[in-house]
């Protein structure tokens, strides 16, 4: 097989849906990653921001393009995890979490010091509602240098607002306005913390 030029892509699309509306019924963000691999992997790639915008929109032939580019395509170590890691996020969206932690450690396995992975696999944590291990994930992906702090910390909160634990809920939410002092929903969420009796 011919050898597709590779492409390189930074993806960091946010859900569409306006946070202020739903609160934590929310999907995390997901997080950036860098796709390569020639045609197949960039449509994988395309699949993982649709998703990401609009989890809805998520179907199984998505998975399509990524399956080819991983089994078929001959692509180096750091666009096969990003490739990968992508699949991931269309499994969470399909809700095959099982699938999408393959993905991910398998991303993990060969970029080792991705932080943006990470985040990712924190979100299949928490949509799978393990926020113990999401919180983890997020943790480490800032102890990595991950550059969306403000998105994180967000997630963070999240997480430990899903635990019950408000007091750390709060300090994350407020890291996420410092960070990021137009990030609406971590503002609407702090409001609606602090208004709880």
């Amino acid at each position: 097989m011919k050898k597709i030029a590779k492409l390189a892509y930074l993806f960091g699309a946010l859900p569409l849906v306006s946070y202020a509306q739903c609160g934590l019924e929310c999907d995390p963000s997901s997080s950036a990653t860098l796709i390569g691999g020639g045609e197949y992997a960039y449509d994988c790639y395309l699949n993982s921001q649709i998703v990401s915008q609009n989890p809805d929109d998520a179907n199984y032939s998505m998975l399509e393009p990524c399956d080819f580019a991983i089994k078929f395509v001959d692509m180096d170590k750091e666009d096969l995890a990003a490739t990968h890691t992508n699949r991931g996020v269309i499994r969470i969206a399909l809700e095959n979490y099982d699938g999408a932690f393959s993905d991910f450690n398998i991303g993990m396995t060969l970029l080792p010091g991705a932080a943006q992975i990470l985040v990712n696999r924190g979100n299949a944590f928490y949509h799978s509602g393990n926020y113990q291990m999401a919180i983890e994930d997020y943790n480490r992906s800032i102890e990595l240098g991950y550059s969306d702090f403000a998105d994180v910390y967000l997630n963070l909160g999240k997480s430990y607002e899903r635990m019950g634990n408000n007091n750390l809920a709060e300090r994350n939410y407020r890291q996420a306005i410092n960070l990021s002092p137009d990030q609406a929903e971590a503002r609407s969420l702090l409001d609606g913390l602090l208004s709880q009796p």
